[in-house]
């Protein structure tokens, strides 16, 4: 009897969850299981050399509404620490625009902007933290004016917080360097020209800091930031893509606390090759592609002074099981122009299941 009643509570539970206020419901998700073997480690008697870790293990829900009004909802778990990615309302309005709210990636950096679903070790250098720890790109919650013109152009303007991932800033809110009344202005033009050429650009500004009494460092920090990416099939099943991104900007020296303010100035190139077989490799779970992939990244934070780059060479094969699993192996080599900071070695695994 229990069980009976158990039962029948679940499927009038499941049965209320069908039937809410949205047309159609599609759910997804991923985990990534990443193995690091850090080379440096082997000095520092207190860091562990190597080992497992669960890089994301997210969960999505995409609901439509109406015709016209959609919503989304990712939360991430990784680390047993719950994190809010994306929370957002979208209205699909004339002329293939769309007006966005909520919690979502600003329109800067080509990589940034593509779903990690779908990333390569290669991305996401050391080049893309420096703008996320500037509060210039990554999660912010605000709001979005975007769309197409055309099958070539697509742009986007973006107004938030300028606070970060989960930082609310509504009125009441205590300052901080991040959260202080100032808003992060983004704007994004990309060009499609086909499937093989797309280039777009990108600019951003941010006010940091804050005014507490006579104590004021507010100031702004800025950028602009090209970007390209070019494909081509080679032969039949083997595609080549190359990715790239530049980023040119500033921090305020009101912000910094400094006799000047600060330029800084990031790249990042990426390329991968695939090929694809005939056939799947049942005995190997499937396997029907392979590839390989490698990145150069470099990190200039100021400009105007000597050895205090940053560059890095990441590299790798990359195997392929279906269009939703795949497994990467990458050396990754970072390299200091400071004298008394040594270079790293690592190797780097990481194994992506979509579901």
């Amino acid at each position: 009897a229990v069980v009976c009643v158990l039962f029948t509570a679940t499927a009038v539970n499941a049965q209320e969850i069908e039937l809410s206020n949205a047309k159609s419901w599609e759910v997804s998700g991923k985990v990534q299981l990443q193995h690091e073997a850090d080379t440096k480690a082997k000095t520092n008697d207190d860091k562990t050399m190597q080992g497992f870790r669960i890089r994301r293990a997210r969960l999505q829900v995409k609901a439509k509404l109406t015709k016209q009004i959609n919503t989304e909802l990712q939360i991430d778990v990784r680390d047993n620490n719950p994190e809010l990615k994306d929370a957002i309302g979208e209205l699909e309005l004339a002329g293939d625009t769309y007006l966005r709210f909520g919690q979502f990636k600003v329109p800067l950096w080509r990589e940034e902007l593509r779903s990690s679903s779908k990333l390569m070790l290669i991305e996401r250098s050391d080049a893309a933290e420096f703008l996320v720890d500037n509060y210039l790109s990554s999660r912010h919650i605000g709001a979005e004016f975007g769309g197409e013109i055309g099958d070539v152009v697509e742009f986007a303007v973006n107004y938030s917080n300028g606070s970060g991932q989960g930082e609310r800033e509504d009125a009441g809110a205590n300052k901080s360097n991040d959260v202080n009344n100032g808003k992060l202005i983004v704007g994004r033009i990309n060009l499609d020209f086909n499937k093989n050429i797309e280039v777009g650009v990108s600019a951003a500004r941010n006010e940091l800091g804050r005014k507490i009494g006579q104590n004021d460092n507010t100031g702004p920090v800025s950028v602009v930031a090209p970007d390209f990416k070019l494909s081509a099939d080679i032969r039949e099943k083997m595609e080549v893509t190359f990715e790239g991104n530049l980023a040119i900007g500033s921090l305020d020296k009101n912000y910094l606390n400094t006799d000047k303010s600060v330029s800084f100035r990031l790249y990042d190139f990426t390329g991968i090759w695939t090929q694809k077989f005939a056939h799947d490799i049942d005995a190997l779970a499937g396997l029907d592609k392979v590839g390989f992939a490698a990145g150069i990244y470099n990190v200039e934070p100021n400009t105007d002074l000597n050895k205090d780059e940053e560059t890095g060479i990441r590299f790798g094969p990359v195997f392929y099981f279906g269009k939703n699993s795949f497994l990467q192996v990458n050396g990754e080599l970072t390299k200091y122009t400071k004298d008394d900071k040594e270079s790293d070695f690592k190797v780097r695994s990481q194994f992506t299941f979509n579901f």
